[in-house]
């Protein structure tokens, strides 16, 4: 159903980033947000699920409030977006871009110092993307420069 889309997406990340095009595309699933809060936190069993954060201020404690939007999964190869994604938006294709470049990164076996490190690519693809519309990370989801720096650095 998203073959062309997802083909084209990995083409530009390819091109733009230091990742090989592979077109063995994953899995796409428009799922409850909610899904994709305990799909993030791994929160399968229900003691897991009640350790999960209720809200935005929970999740980043301090920080800027912000919630998962969508969560890619290395082991079935799927991206999990909310029921309520459309791709009719540069913000929502974005969120694609980001996921994809997550897929590339597993399809490639790179591998990372922490899980931080790796977010640093695909919210620079995420940006990009948005760049070639008049927008960014800022205006469209509220991750300033700040907000970008702990989320990809190891250690926080």
């Amino acid at each position: 159903m998203y073959a062309a889309l997802l083909t084209a997406v990995v083409t530009w990340i390819a091109a733009n980033f230091d990742l090989p095009r592979d077109y063995d595309h994953p899995q796409v699933k428009l799922v409850p947000a909610v899904e994709i809060t305990l799909l993030r936190y791994q929160a399968f069993t229900p003691a897991q699920r009640r350790e999960v954060p209720r809200s935005p201020r929970e999740i980043t404690a301090g920080s800027h409030p912000r919630e998962v939007v969508a969560v890619y999964d290395d082991r079935s190869k799927t991206i999990f977006l909310p029921d309520t994604w459309t791709g009719k938006t540069p913000a929502d294709l974005s969120v694609l871009v980001h996921e994809m470049v997550h897929h590339l990164q597993n399809s490639a076996h790179v591998t990372y110092e922490c899980p931080g490190a790796r977010e640093r690519l695909a919210y620079a693809a995420q940006d990009k993307w948005l760049k070639l519309f008049g927008r960014d990370l800022t205006s469209e989801f509220d991750i300033d420069a700040f907000t970008l720096k702990v989320t990809t650095t190891c250690g926080f």
